[in-house]
């Protein structure tokens, strides 16, 4: 598909469903845009008929249009394509919490864990949201990790409301549909899809927090985290208590009530650096570091980038560094790095750019700066919380992008807090920090090197 309406098209995002998801760009001002089209899977029309797909479709769209909230994806325009299909047109966000913690369609398995300080950040921010669609009588009944998206400001914002109960109207099917994910879902939203209320969506996100804390579904009413994890106390217990109940009326009885609970837990200590559970290269053992740009599937990236199941390093190097003031040298993989990261987020054509403009003008005395690999970039987490604010990014984001691609639209990057490499939109904006590697001999060390160890 090239065209849809007066948007040119990309390549498609992703189908569900009810409709699929495209990445277009507006005509004239070129400003990327996410377009979802009503286009549903046969059975659903089977069962429901288009006329009523379309009528659910243009209730999700006027719902969303009607929304002015930081925590909220909005629609902005609306219009049919050539064949007569409605579709609705939003702002365009590359993450979501869904990609972060590595959820997949085997959702049993363990995920990746989010620092419980951003937990806090990205929980307050959930349940304010709730708090502004329950005052205004919308059920959104599919909270889920990857309808939670995650802007370049840090900010979470929650969309697809194609399962919304709106002011007691709702998308509905046979009585034996299921309305949700079942995993998030409360046992009342799946006897009674269309008698939930505002505590079914609280469920809901209680379970999202408590998987984003610790990699798993809470189960058979066991919350008990004061008992695994030293950073918290019985208070967080008493919480998730009382949010994952399966009686409605013992949960909290609004978003607002929540929201004041959660925001009152704290962490017993300072949060340290999540572990990577994976084998070490001796010290003084020379590793060879691939240099070399790759295209590499999700399918081959274990293999290709030595990753486990939840895209972390199998293996790290313990490594010294010696630190200047702008420059970091790591003899053992014959790296320099720059200290100082960009001063903004790019897209990677603009992260290509900005590494030529480096070599152009011989940065601090060398002109083959380039984008590091990936393999490359995992080799800094060892030395995360051990060397300084290497690599210092001053809004300490700590996304960043690699030179590997992942198909012709998409690159790879890495994310040093959380200790994995994933896939993002090369429109997508992520910090850079520029590496070249040691002539041979080496003819340029640097002055007055402070040595750090791990």
């Amino acid at each position: 598909m090239r065209q849809i309406g007066r948007y040119q098209i990309i390549r498609r995002l992703g189908k569900g469903g009810m409709g699929a998801v495209y990445k277009g760009i507006v005509p004239v001002i070129e400003k990327v845009v996410a377009i979802k089209i009503l286009d549903p899977a046969e059975i659903m029309e089977d069962i429901l008929g288009m006329a009523k797909l379309r009528e659910i479709f243009t209730f999700e769209a006027r719902t969303m249009a009607s929304f002015q909230h930081p925590f909220l994806v909005t629609a902005h325009d609306f219009a049919e394509d050539a064949q007569g299909r409605p579709f609705f047109v939003m702002e365009y966000i590359c993450k979501n919490l869904g990609d972060m913690i590595g959820e997949e369609f085997q959702m049993e398995k363990n995920c990746r864990v989010i620092p419980a300080q951003e937990v806090l950040h990205y929980g307050g921010q959930l349940l304010k949201a709730l708090a502004f669609l329950h005052h205004n009588s919308i059920i959104h009944r599919d909270i889920k990790p990857q309808n939670i998206l995650v802007t370049d400001q840090n900010q979470v914002k929650i969309c697809d409301f194609g399962m919304a109960l709106v002011e007691g109207v709702a998308f509905c099917g046979p009585e034996t549909m299921q309305i949700g994910s079942p995993f998030y879902t409360p046992p009342e939203q799946r006897s009674q899809p269309s008698g939930v209320d505002g505590r079914a969506d609280l469920y809901s996100a209680a379970v999202l927090l408590y998987r984003m804390l610790t990699g798993t579904f809470p189960g058979m009413q066991s919350f008990c985290l004061s008992q695994v994890n030293p950073l918290y106390d019985e208070s967080w217990d008493a919480f998730f208590r009382k949010a994952l109940s399966w009686n409605r009326d013992e949960r909290f009885a609004s978003a607002g009530e929540m929201l004041g609970a959660f925001e009152g837990l704290r962490l017993l200590r300072e949060e340290t650096r999540m572990p990577l559970h994976c084998s070490r290269v001796a010290p003084g053992e020379e590793l060879r570091l691939r240099s070399e740009p790759l295209n590499v599937c999700r399918s081959r990236a274990g293999e290709r980038f030595r990753l486990n199941e939840q895209f972390r390093p199998i293996t790290v190097v313990e490594r010294c560094l010696e630190l200047r003031d702008q420059l970091a040298r790591d003899p053992l993989s014959r790296l320099i790095w720059r200290r100082r990261a960009s001063s903004y987020p790019l897209t990677q054509g603009e992260a290509r750019a900005y590494i030529d403009q480096l070599n152009r003008h011989h940065h601090l005395g060398h002109d083959h700066w380039r984008l590091p690999t990936v393999d490359e970039l995992l080799s800094l987490l060892e030395l995360e919380g051990s060397a300084g604010d290497f690599p210092h990014i001053r809004d300490g984001s700590r996304w960043l992008w690699s030179c590997d691609l992942h198909g012709n639209h998409e690159g790879w990057y890495v994310n040093l807090d959380m200790g994995y490499a994933g896939v993002l939109d090369i429109n997508c904006l992520n910090f850079v920090v520029p590496v070249c590697t040691m002539p041979a001999p080496d003819t340029s060390p640097l002055d007055n090197p402070t040595p750090q160890k791990p």
